[in-house]
């Protein structure tokens, strides 16, 4: 349905969306003003941890196939090249001016083309104000690594239309994606789920109360997760969960969401989230506190 695809922001979760995308035969127009993040974002996608080498090392592609899909995305710092494109996705840093203003240039590019935002939290009724046709914006939240969490999280504004919802939804179905139909509100459903469970998880640190290998091996066997708290908190960017913390706030002003002591000094610190995924990072959680993640942990148990 929509087989040439341009993104807009080309961090952690721009360079992971353009891999899914490519590795599943979809053309992908990636911009981004930093030319430098352009190249470390494809370097990330050849030789990252979850990047293409990583599929070749694994025998489950060829290196012919991993170099057709890396043509297939192609870079570039000028909104124009936007042109020709069947839909946008969004997925600059979560900062609602920001948002609007990049949401506003890639409108006036592209038309009447459907954009969707990959907020996690910022309200798509308030970005939608920013684009030609709001009827055809939406949030299209994809979960980090992107390139392998089936779940997308589908936001309805107060003014999408169901034909949009409907047609992304279908997309993302034959994508291979499980696409949730949400209706707008601060933090949607996952985010909302996610932060509070985070939030405690970065207090019973900061109070001492256990460790966060302790912690996030409690969750996963105890509660069946795949990943601990704090490890997603890694993964996905303490400077991220800062931020978003941060947006939620702003949005509510309800005294849950301020974000907790800790997670600010860490990221004051430079400890920005798994070093692996954040290029520049002192490391995450578990590099501060000298720990070996819980998946590891768990897979050398035989328990992952």
């Amino acid at each position: 349905m929509f087989e040439y695809v341009g993104i807009v922001g080309f961090g952690v979760m721009g360079t992971q969306i353009a891999q899914f995308l490519a590795q599943n035969g979809i053309k992908v127009v990636a911009i981004d003003l930093n030319e430098e993040k352009l190249k470390i974002g494809m370097e990330t996608i050849r030789n990252g941890r979850f990047g293409i080498q990583k599929l070749v090392e694994k025998g489950k592609i060829s290196k012919e196939q991993a170099e057709e899909i890396i043509s297939r995305i192609k870079t570039s710092s000028s909104y124009e090249d936007l042109k020709g494109v069947e839909l946008v996705i969004e997925a600059v840093f979560e900062d609602l001016e920001l948002k609007r203003k990049v949401l506003a240039k890639v409108s006036e590019v592209v038309g009447e083309v459907v954009i969707g935002s990959n907020t996690s939290s910022i309200s798509i009724t308030k970005l939608g104000s920013a684009v030609k046709d709001p009827e055809k914006f939406l949030g299209i939240h994809f979960f980090n690594p992107a390139q392998i969490q089936r779940l997308v999280e589908i936001v309805k504004g107060l003014i999408t239309s169901e034909e949009t919802v409907l047609k992304v939804k279908n997309w993302l179905l034959k994508l291979g994606k499980v696409p949730i139909v949400v209706k707008d509100s601060p933090g949607f459903t996952t985010t909302r789920l996610g932060l509070i469970l985070g939030k405690e998880a970065m207090l019973m640190l900061q109070e001492g109360i256990a460790s966060p290998q302790e912690i996030d091996i409690a969750m996963m066997l105890g509660y069946g997760f795949a990943m601990g708290p704090i490890e997603i908190g890694d993964l996905v960017g303490l400077d991220t969960r800062l931020r978003i913390f941060e947006a939620m706030y702003e949005m509510t002003k309800d005294p849950k969401w301020a974000p907790p002591k800790l997670l600010v000094q860490l990221v004051d610190a430079g400890y920005l989230g798994d070093p692996t995924i954040k290029p520049g990072s002192k490391g995450g959680v578990y590099e501060f506190y000298g720990q070996e993640r819980a998946t590891k942990v768990l897979k050398r148990l035989g328990l992952r």
